[in-house]
């Protein structure tokens, strides 16, 4: 059986892609190709990255970061799946040959926030989540399915609400505007009209 191909995307492809492609490939190598890019490509991998996935067992040291355009539109994948904040904002949200799209959101281990002497430490911390995230996956993958249906039914039903609120509002504009022919009397007959009745 052809195995399925996952694609892990963030901004630099410099450290979360790299490490859930990694991890994918060491844990569902039976079942899945492991593939990763970035929107705005770093030149290298971080060097914390190669260390503590060096420190897990898996040697990385000979791969770089990959842009889009490496292989979208040139094969298909089965999962698109989203590893950073950022570049769910900068990256396209339409990819050509994507089967479904995943987000899985983790801290980035090189933000400004980070200090410098914590950071080594944020990466492993970064490092152990999306291993355990890529875990869980495999053990129960109906799971994100599942995440993925309710969130797309809530999406549906946001936008059926957003639509019948405009319909409302158009609605509630075009009784309250103000009739052309003028005002009426009580018994319905225009005033201009009894005005020329009276005069005659």
């Amino acid at each position: 059986m052809a195995k399925m191909r996952v694609l892990f995307l963030c901004t630099q492809n410099s450290a979360r892609s790299q490490m859930a492609e990694a991890f994918l490939r060491e844990h569902g190598e039976d079942r899945f190709e492991a593939y990763s890019v970035g929107c705005s490509v770093a030149e290298e991998i971080h060097p914390y990255t190669v260390r503590v996935m060096e420190e897990a067992g898996i040697d990385i040291k000979d791969q770089y970061p990959k842009g889009m355009r490496e292989y979208m539109g040139k094969m298909h994948f089965g999962y698109l799946i989203t590893v950073c904040a950022r570049a769910e904002k900068e990256c396209p949200t339409v990819f050509p040959g994507v089967g479904l799209k995943l987000t899985w959101l983790f801290d980035d281990p090189r933000g400004a926030g980070v200090p410098e002497e914590e950071r080594l430490e944020k990466f492993r911390e970064v490092r152990d989540q999306i291993e355990t995230k890529i875990l869980h996956w495999l053990e129960h993958p109906e799971e994100e399915i599942q995440k993925l249906k309710e969130e797309q039914e809530r999406e549906r039903q946001e936008r059926l609400t957003a639509a019948r609120r405009e319909a409302g509002s158009c609605n509630a504009f075009a009784t309250s505007e103000p009739s052309l022919a003028g005002p009426t009397s009580a018994s319905g007959v225009l005033e201009s009209e009894i005005g020329s009745v009276s005069l005659a």
